[in-house]
């Protein structure tokens, strides 16, 4: 557990670190240091911080820089897009890819563009332009949402928190359908009739 102390210092080094690149920090910003530095630790960010300055960066670091060193699973959008149109490039509609490949925030986010054999559907080609730019911008709305529905499941108990939706490909999505099918015909078959 860090102490008041030790976490006040790393602040303090962290305001340095942004001073020496011209940048004060507003309030906001010196909350989210301290909930990084809570976060990630002491130790973790001083070295962060270290490593930062001795780059001679002339941008000052920030909360999502920390992130991007420190936290595996953090991904901005266009890493999720990139990450994402390799994955249905490689891996196609039929299977989906494993939970490990897309992260948690890219499994939230194709879920809410409609899910795998979805995306594979309205994916458009690279190519062009002004259709890759509608998704992109479609896809920077779902990535967004994730990010929120992330950020309210963090606020939750452990025990609270829904299941993460994994990706399905149309072989699993067709196993399912007919026991989804017989199921709705064995509900509606044992239905008292209605008179």
């Amino acid at each position: 557990m860090s102490t008041q102390a030790e976490i006040a210092s790393v602040l303090q080094t962290a305001v340095q670190a942004c001073a020496a690149c011209r940048h004060e920090l507003n309030d906001l910003e010196v909350t989210a240091w301290l909930a990084a530095i809570e976060s990630f630790g002491p130790e973790a960010t001083t070295k962060f911080l270290l490593n930062w300055v001795s780059t001679n960066s002339r941008k000052a670091p920030t909360v999502a820089d920390l992130r991007k060193a420190l936290d595996p699973s953090f991904v901005e959008e266009e890493t999720a897009l990139e990450r994402l149109f390799l994955l249905v490039s490689r891996v196609g509609p039929y299977e989906a890819p494993k939970i490990e490949a897309t992260g948690p925030l890219l499994s939230r986010a194709i879920e809410n563009m409609g899910g795998w054999a979805r995306i594979n559907e309205i994916m458009p080609d690279r190519g062009d332009r002004f259709a890759w730019n509608a998704f992109a911008e479609r896809f920077t709305a779902a990535f967004g949402t994730a990010r929120s529905q992330e950020f309210q499941d963090s606020l939750l108990p452990p025990e609270r928190r829904p299941a993460l939706p994994t990706p399905k490909g149309l072989h699993e999505i067709g196993v399912r359908a007919p026991r989804a099918e017989a199921d709705f015909l064995l509900t509606e078959a044992t239905r008292a009739p209605r008179g």
